[in-house]
Parts: structure tokens; sequence; C-alpha cells
């Protein structure tokens, strides 16, 4: 009876281990909930099975999809909320199903009719329309990037979309005008679908989200570790039949800047990695899977502060960038081609808008782009009132011009704040480098309070319509998109409706050539009137280790972890 009962434990203990490490067994553990009107995967089959590591530099920040956060923050959200629709990111287009397995638009141009799939969140509980008209109300609310994707028309005018059920499976979207039906695929391409029911009870706790995306949270350490676990209730399928994600779990090492990062991928440390530096990319040909995709949606701006709360920022520091000569000297001053081919080893393109070269389809090489001349820079200069007094930039109240010059510690961004340090204080302004660490520089960047910050913007996907919130202003160091104080911001609300309308107008059109040529008036307009100045546009560089499969690396990022619920392990 003992020789038994120790054979049954054995036995128990070796299933036990099997349904755990699934590879090891050749038995999947996750099956599709019954019920499932499963989306068939596109990606070759694969294995359950395995754990994935990477690391991230900044995030996450917050586990809710709604805010404004960043990069990183926004690469982990996408791998625990899905969206109506899917998108691809190799091959740059919105998919026609998702969340959704059918999107349909009405005769009046904004309205729009959603099939939703017959699926589930991670908890089991159907996912039903009050929860997709729920996470577009919070979207919505959330006065943040999401809301404006909602909105259309320009400062105290736009309108905002709604929302309703039409029965149990279908709920309509409709926007206040009509917009491109290309520029309303890729918003439903980016809300997150959150459960109505369990969203606002989980509070500070991420591993209690019923989560709609290929993976749940299964552990968090902040600014240490955060551990991800295949969502058992998925609801994509390969043509083999398997349920995916493939991967059991991911772990991401955190507070890892991108030189560390880089250095360990080399070293074996890390599986994938969304941005692998050049030298290391080097060092791994042969070993790894590595593209260099060329120029990205990225660009490092400097930004001036134009807000003149005294409570934030020196009210005469902020006048500087205001002046249209000022802003030109500053970019003249800045050798970008310096930057590009020193600073970041060539893998960079010179940026002078919102607009990178590297968004091929949007991008106008026409507009207004202020090459490095030192002579022109001053002579801009004298023509604005300022003078020069022992060799010091001197302002039209005999002030010298300083500012301190926020950025991010960390090796890039200081490369190039040090960079731009060389040339201004070269032209006589008084430039003193603030390096400060991530939480901090998040801070100043967020509450606005700084003279000039170093800062990497990034639109989400690569349609105008993700310029929104830098073009209308949800980001503190712009103007207010509705003006209720007219000292908030000193160029007031004028210049800021008169510029956003091109921009407004564009999305209604139809055609992509109907929109092109608004967005590049648009853009012409906005690059000699911003506070910010585009600076480089870094290289898209991601790669894999070599037992790595379904890798689709892509041009924008996340470049190598965007389909991560097919990736899996040889």
């Amino acid at each position: 009876m003992q020789t038994t009962t120790r054979a049954a434990t054995a036995l128990s203990l070796a299933l036990s281990l099997c349904l755990t490490l699934a590879t090891g067994c050749g038995t999947a553990s996750r099956k599709l909930m019954a019920g499932t009107d499963a989306k068939p995967a596109k990606c070759e089959p694969g294995k359950q099975g395995g754990t994935l590591r990477l690391a991230l530099s900044f995030g996450p920040l917050t586990f809710n999809p709604f805010v404004d956060s960043t990069p990183d923050t926004l690469a982990v959200l996408r791998k625990l909320y899905g969206t109506l629709l899917d998108y691809d990111f190799e091959k740059q287009v919105v998919e026609d199903s998702g969340l959704a397995t059918a999107v349909s638009l009405a005769g009046d141009g904004k309205t729009y009719r959603v099939t939703l799939r017959k699926c589930f969140f991670s908890d089991g509980s159907p996912l039903v329309p009050d929860d997709v008209v729920f996470s577009y109300e919070q979207a919505l609310k959330a006065g943040s990037a999401l809301s404006d994707l909602l909105k259309t028309g320009v400062g105290n005018e736009r309108g905002e979309a709604r929302f309703s059920i039409v029965d149990a499976q279908t709920v309509e979207i409709q926007f206040n005008d009509a917009i491109s039906a290309d520029a309303a695929k890729f918003v439903f391409a980016r809300i997150p679908i959150v459960s109505k029911t369990n969203f606002p009870t989980v509070a500070d706790d991420p591993t209690k989200i019923a989560c709609s995306g290929p993976f749940v949270v299964k552990s968090f350490s902040p600014n240490k570790e955060l551990r991800l676990a295949a969502n058992p209730n998925y609801w994509k399928v390969d043509n083999a039949g398997t349920v995916l994600p493939y991967l059991n779990e991911v772990v991401y090492d955190l507070g890892v800047d991108r030189k560390t990062q880089s250095e360990r991928f080399v070293e074996g440390k890390y599986d994938v990695i969304d941005y692998l530096l050049p030298e290391q990319a080097k060092a791994v040909e042969g070993q790894a899977k590595v593209r260099n995709a060329g120029g990205s949606l990225r660009v490092w701006t400097l930004v001036g502060n134009t807000r003149i709360d005294q409570t934030k920022v020196d009210r005469n520091r902020a006048k500087h960038f205001l002046n249209d000569d000022f802003r030109e000297a500053v970019s003249r001053l800045i050798d970008r081609k310096r930057l590009a081919a020193s600073v970041l080893g060539g893998n960079a393109d010179p940026c002078f808008g919102l607009i990178t070269p590297g968004n091929t389809t949007w991008y106008d090489p026409n507009a207004p782009r202020y090459e490095p001349n030192v002579e022109t820079a001053k002579a801009a200069l004298q023509a604005a009132g300022y003078s020069y007094r022992d060799g010091k930039l001197i302002d039209g109240i005999k002030t010298p011009v300083r500012f301190k010059f926020t950025v991010p510690k960390e090796p890039t961004a200081v490369a190039i704040g040090q960079s731009i340090v060389q040339d201004l204080t070269a032209a006589g302004l008084d430039i003193v480098l603030d390096e400060q660490p991530l939480e901090k520089w998040w801070k100043a960047l967020t509450s606005g309070v700084f003279d000039m910050i170093l800062v990497e913007i990034q639109p989400e996907l690569p349609d105008p319509i993700f310029l929104q919130p830098f073009v209308t202003g949800s980001r503190p160091y712009f103007a207010e998109p509705v003006i209720t104080n007219a000292q908030t911001d000193l160029r007031g609300y004028d210049w800021f409706k008169k510029i956003a309308k091109n921009f407004d107008l564009a999305l209604r059109q139809k055609t992509i050539e109907e929109r092109r040529k608004l967005y590049n008036d648009f853009q012409r307009s906005w690059n000699e009137v911003t506070p910010v100045l585009h600076l480089v546009s870094e290289h898209t560089i991601a790669g894999a280790r070599s037992n790595v499969l379904n890798i689709r690396l892509a041009k924008f990022d996340p470049a190598a972890t965007w389909n991560l619920e097919e990736l899996y392990l040889k």
C-alpha cells in the first residue's frame, strides 16, 4: 500500500510538472475557452512554453492605459489590453479585425457600427458592449492623448465622440464630425478595451486586472522586475489550433538604460531588444537576428517653456522662445548633422518637424528647415533686439540669456545634451546642463517646471492623427487647447487656432492625397511657430536571439516585441 501511494504521489508530481513546463512534456496546457470566436493568427505555428527575458529603461509608470505615460509603459500596456482592430507594425497596416469582427461606416461619414468578437477577459467574464462604451468613455475623460483621438474641431469648438449600444454584440461610435475612414481605423487600433466591472476595482494591484490582451500581470516590483503570464482566455489561435500566446511568461528587468540593455543582449542575458545600439548590433552579427530599419517615428526635441506661471518658470526666460527670431537663431546654432553623424553614430536623420523622414507616407521634405549657420543666427538675434557684452548674449532688458537645460540621465540623452550645450554656449548663451534621473526628469516635464528640456517625442502610430496631442496641447509645454486663462501661454489662443485649422481639416478628407496636402501646409506653419525645436530622429535597430522564432522586426517601435504573443522559443 505504501509503495502504491508513493507511486501515485510521484505520478501526480510528474503530471503537475508536465502542466507547468508544457514544452517539456509536449502538451499545451492552455486551451481555447468554450464559446470563443477565435481570430486566426497569421504567424507560423509554434509551441507553448518557456520564458522570454528583456528589459525596459523607464516604465511601466502606470497600468492605467488611458493616461499619458512613457513609450516603455505603452509597450507593456499593449500586451495587456486588446483593441477593436489590430495593427500590423511590420506591414504598417490596420487589420480588419481584433476584438471586433467587423467595423462598418454609415452614410453620414462619422458613425461606425462595431460588431464585437465573442471572447472573454482573463478573469473569464465575457466581452460585452458595456465594456467597449465604458473604455471609450474613459479614454475621452482622461484628458490625455487618447482623449484627443476622440475629438474633432479646434480649441473651444472641439466636439466629442459619442458611444451607444445597439444590441448584445454591437456598439456605435459616432465622431462629432465626419473624419477619414483611414484615420478612424487607427483610432480603433489604439483605444484599449478594459472590463467595466473589473477596471474600477483593481486600484493599485495590477495582478488583479482582467486583461483583454495576450498577457496578464503575474508580479510587479517597481524599478526591479515585471513578470507577465499568458492570458488563459486569449482569443487567437494558429492554424494548427494552438492557442496564443505561446510563451508562458515574459520577464522584464526594469530601470536598465539602453546601453546596458544592448550590452546584456550581446552577452545573451536578454532574448529580444527593441532599442539596440549600433556598436552592439555589429557585435552580434551572425549570432542574432538584427534589423536596422532606418528612420523611425521618434524625434529628439529641445522644448522651450513658454508658459509664464511664475511659480513654475521665470517669466523673462519664458519670453525668449516666443520670439520667432530667437527660436530660428537657436535652431541654426544646433548642428543636427553632427548630432546624427557623431553623437548617434550615423544612425539618425536630421529632423526639423513633427513628422520624421522615416515616416515616408507623410513626411514633407519642403517644410522649413534651418541649417546650422552661426553668423546668420547671431544676425537674427541682433535683429530681435539682443546684443553681446564680453562675448555673452544679452537680452533687451540688459540681462544675460541663461537657461537650465534639463535632460534625462541616460547615456544617449546626455550625449545629445552635451552637444547642444557646446553649440549654444559657443554663441554666447549661458546654458547649464541639468542631468536628472528619469523619474525627476519626467516630473519636470509633466509639471512644466523647466527652462529648456530634452524630450524624445514618439507618436504612437504613423498616421498623423497621432500627432494630435502635440498639436492640440494635451502636453503641458504647449499652448492649452482650451484657453481659460489668457496668461497661461503668452501666444494666446488666436495663433493656435489658425495653425491647427489645416490639421483639423485634414482629418476630414477621404484620400491620402487630400490629407497629405493639408498636413504639408500644417507642417510648414507649425515649424515656424512651435516652441519645440526638432533635432534628430534615431533609426530603428532591433534584435532577437536566434532561438526566438516568429520574430518580425518592424520599422516602428516596439520593433521587436509588437507581436509578442506570436513569439516562441526553439
